[in-house]
């Protein structure tokens, strides 16, 4: 009969210390996870108040009241929808009145959204890209979407996501990884929510396959200064701008006033058309 060595005392220990060892680092991994799950589903602003800005020149005196309404209604807006970042200029008797950026334009370095912060706009650049050049709009145009998305995840020769997720989770917060944001040149960061249908349903990074209207491979951008003076010149109806199949920025205009309103967001699914026409009641209450 065959007798089947029995483990020695070494061996024994040597295989309970790899199981533990495995065990350790699943457990470890699945932390990591549930952490990681926790920051991007949480809010990110604790209450309206704390939501930061940074604005443009004054605005004019005719004008302070109705741009402290409409400041609490965006940063209600940002703490409703768990928005990063939201910027918002409005027009008024020709010229822009108002210009405030609000939240962050990339959340893992908290890098302020401000007046001058390109952001995606979409389907709308069908109905801005042709004004660009006669009116000059010096933030407004278009770059490589793979400027947008540098991962370019979802495109040939894409990252490996889970890697992609390993990195952002754990090697870029420890400087083991060079980061990729925030964007150059004022790009806003663009996220997407885990959910389709709310904002406030977590997010993830904008990639690549999410900018599939983007024609030949350019993403439109612009800031709500820019998408105002265009409105201003050119009389255009109010439009909306969609992104990986939610809105990102809405064009508001009230002819009857001269009153127009830009919203733009850098997650999908952003409730702009609301806030837009908030923003716009509490400004024409002013002109009235």
């Amino acid at each position: 009969m065959v007798r089947t060595p029995r483990p020695t005392l070494g061996h024994t220990a040597g295989m309970k210390t790899s199981v533990m060892n495995h065990v350790k680092a699943v457990t470890l991994f699945a932390i990591g996870l549930t952490i990681a799950a926790v920051v991007v589903t949480a809010g990110l602003f604790p209450q309206s108040q704390e939501v930061p800005s940074v604005g443009g020149p004054a605005p004019p005196p005719q004008y302070t009241a109705a741009v402290e309404r409409a400041r609490a209604l965006v940063r209600a807006a940002v703490l409703e929808q768990n928005l990063p970042g939201v910027s918002v200029a409005v027009g008024a008797g020709g010229k822009v009145v108002w210009a405030e950026g609000f939240g962050w334009r990339d959340v893992g370095t908290r890098t302020p959204v401000t007046p001058n912060t390109r952001f995606n706009i979409g389907t709308a650049a069908s109905v801005v890209s042709a004004a660009v050049q006669p009116l000059g709009l010096t933030h407004t145009g278009a770059d490589s979407a793979a400027a947008w998305s540098p991962e370019a995840i979802g495109e040939p020769g894409e990252d490996f996501p889970p890697f992609t997720f390993i990195r952002h989770t754990f090697l870029q917060p420890m400087g083991l990884a060079p980061a990729e944001y925030p964007l150059p040149g004022e790009r806003a960061t663009f996220y997407v929510p885990t959910s389709d249908d709310n904002p406030r349903h977590g997010r993830r990074l904008m990639y690549m396959r999410d900018l599939a209207c983007c024609a030949n491979g350019m993403a439109f951008y612009s800031t709500p200064s820019d998408l105002v003076l265009f409105a201003i010149k050119t009389n255009p109806p109010s439009v909306n701008g969609t992104l990986a199949g939610g809105t990102v920025m809405s064009l508001v205009t009230k002819p009857d006033s001269g009153l127009v309103i830009a919203v733009t967001s850098n997650i999908a699914h952003a409730n702009t058309p609301s806030l837009a026409r908030r923003i716009r009641d509490a400004f024409a209450q002013q002109t009235q």
